[in-house]
């Protein structure tokens, strides 16, 4: 069976025993040429859903990548794996790429990676015609939708691959999508009753926290100064903010440089490299940063102001813990950064979905709610479950029982059925008879004034928490109208509670500083010196080849071997991350180390 024979490339190739829940099932359709929509958190394994089909089938894999780093990481990854990859974009020469595409058209390349820009052109397009196409993979297809947060036109210039490549099963992945985005990135792409894959957005090994913008640069120098081992990104709103939070950080002998799309793009590029190959441990940088990195052991992310919108938040915290080992996330948020941003939108055509999305944003970072919850519920993964290791489950707040005035803002959305834009809800429930409520006849149902008692103010606070828990959504393509969820179903039908924070506490207090996380280098190297033994020992390679240090063996998998202490090839072969390829290149000279540190260790007692 094909299925048997993915988990053999699985093992060989990419030296993994057994795929995880979804991606079995996502490479099985794409076996049976049917269209997907593969919804995957960052780090959650969306490149083997692709890459172990296209290994299988006859003929050439497309890959459709944004970004000019993002192709040359998993490019030069699947080569260190054996794999006959190439990538196609603007930073090759006119001859370069004319030698990839013989090569494409002679067989001898497996997966090839393409940017949007590439696949719009006449002459690629007429290339794909003499192609024998296995399959098409649309990666980060949220930037192929205006309601996303990353809109790219050329993506949306890609409905024609479906139209003119029928019998080639096209397949789209995005870690950051919310509801609407999903149903959009299905009809631009046109698919073909795609199958829906949805894995947990939910990342566990992340901590996250969020704090208001006080100290909060002698905040981020305690924090990283706590770990001072560690890979890390800072995100700031401005240029200006990434030179000088680096500069701060050299002062105070942090390894650091900025990042932003005003440096010399040499600069820019020698920076990024230094980043991924260790030479520096921290960036300050501007959202653009990262986005195509898919370096392991980033093991925290700060954002130095508040992100735009929470699907860039979600994609930029992702950016850490790629190898499942513990991670941190921490924002700081403030009226100041809240109000630049609002300014920003105000130039847009897309001002009031801009807007919606920076609200639920402050939302989110004002919360004294469970973090993880708020992230699910706004991704439409809907669950009532407290994480019980974010900053809010581990210093909780005062909660009251707020189930009567939910049920009562719920009765209001299901009474007017879509009639209730979402600034409205309020007045509603206060009864204020302002000209929108009156000339939408808001006023007429039975719930209106509901909840008089209460200030408007007030009414807002609990309708931001509705939203922000999953209890109400906001339809923005039908006028950004309220509706109601399966968890409002659940409060109004079922009894279910509704636990919300207290309508007196405006301002968040500072939490206590968290104490240091473990993580690989915490856990093994200062109790036993051999995982940094390992990580130095990669670092020679890796340089002596000329790529990053994790695109050889991720944290992970040097701390599995830490763990397990490898000695032979077949011992070596069941560490996560060891295909054989990897072994044949590498694997004797980590068998070699670990054999001489255990051998010093015994000479020692």
């Amino acid at each position: 069976m094909l299925i048997d024979r993915a988990k053999e490339i699985l093992k060989n190739v990419f030296g993994y025993s057994s795929f995880r829940s979804t991606q079995q099932k996502v490479i099985e359709a794409a076996l049976q040429k049917k269209d997907c929509l593969v919804l995957m958190p960052t780090g959650g394994g969306k490149s083997i859903c692709f890459q172990v089909p296209a290994l299988l089938l006859p003929g050439v894999s497309i890959v459709v990548s944004p970004l000019i780093a993002l192709m040359k990481d998993q490019v030069e990854a699947l080569k260190v794996n054996g794999v006959n990859a190439e990538f196609l974009n603007s930073s090759l020469t006119e001859q370069k790429q004319q030698e990839i595409i013989k090569d494409t058209l002679d067989g001898k390349v497996k997966l090839l990676y393409v940017s949007p820009e590439k696949m719009n052109t006449e002459s690629f397009y007429y290339t794909l015609l003499q192609c024998e196409l296995s399959l098409i993979a649309i990666d980060e297809a949220h930037c192929i939708s205006s309601w996303g947060h990353d809109f790219r036109p050329d993506y949306k210039k890609l409905g024609y691959l479906k139209k003119q490549f029928a019998g080639v099963p096209l397949m789209a992945l995005t870690a950051t999508a919310d509801p609407l985005t999903q149903d959009d990135i299905v009809v631009q792409l046109k698919l073909n009753e795609p199958i829906v894959f949805k894995d947990s957005f939910s990342r566990p090994n992340i901590f996250l926290e969020a704090r208001p913008a006080y100290k909060r640069k002698e905040a981020i120098l305690n924090f990283i100064q706590q770990r001072a081992e560690e890979s890390g990104i800072l995100y700031c709103l401005s240029k200006k903010n990434t030179e000088d939070m680096s500069r701060f950080l050299r002062s105070n002998g942090v390894s650091s440089h900025f990042y932003h799309a005003g440096m010399d793009a040499v600069v820019r590029n020698r920076v990024q490299n230094d980043f991924i190959n260790d030479r520096i441990k921290v960036v300050c940088a501007t959202i653009a940063f990262g986005m195509g990195i898919d370096k392991s052991n980033v093991r925290w992310v700060i954002h130095h102001n508040l992100p735009k919108n929470i699907e860039g938040y979600y994609q930029e915290i992702g950016r850490s813990g790629r190898d499942g080992m513990p991670a941190h996330a921490l924002l700081f948020y403030g009226a100041q950064d809240y109000n630049v941003l609002a300014g920003f939108n105000d130039q847009s055509e897309r001002k009031a979905i801009l807007n919606a999305r920076l609200d639920r944003m402050l939302h989110f970072a004002r919360s004294n709610h469970c973090r993880r919850k708020l992230l699910l519920n706004y991704f439409g993964e809907w669950t009532q479950d407290d994480c019980g290791a974010c900053d809010n489950c581990k210093d909780k707040r005062t909660l009251f029982d707020g189930t009567v005035l939910a049920q009562k803002a719920m009765s209001a959305v299901a009474r007017l059925q879509g009639r209730l834009p979402d600034k409205l809800l309020a007045h509603v429930m206060a009864g204020n008879k302002t000209s929108e409520v009156m000339s939408g006849k808001l006023n007429t149902i039975k719930t209106f004034g509901a909840g008089a008692d209460i200030s408007i103010d007030d009414w807002q606070r609990i309708v931001n928490q509705l939203l922000s828990l999953g209890y109400l959504k906001v339809e923005y393509h039908l006028g950004s109208v309220l509706a109601l969820t399966p968890l409002s179903q659940n409060v109004l039908f079922n009894g279910e509670r509704v636990m919300l924070h207290r309508l007196d506490e405006k301002i968040k207090r500072t939490p206590k500083p968290m104490p240091k996380k473990r993580t690989a280098s915490t856990t093994f190297s200062r109790e036993t010196g051999l995982f940094e033994r390992l990580r130095q020992l990669r670092r020679t390679m890796a340089v002596a080849q000329g790529v990053p240090p994790y695109i050889l063996f991720s944290d992970a998998t040097l701390s599995e071997m830490v763990e397990y202490r490898p000695t032979n090839e077949w011992e070596m072969k069941g560490i996560s991350g060891v295909g054989n390829t990897k072994w044949e290149r590498y694997g004797q000279a980590f068998v070699d180390e670990i054999k001489s540190f255990t051998a010093g260790k015994a000479k020692e007692n």
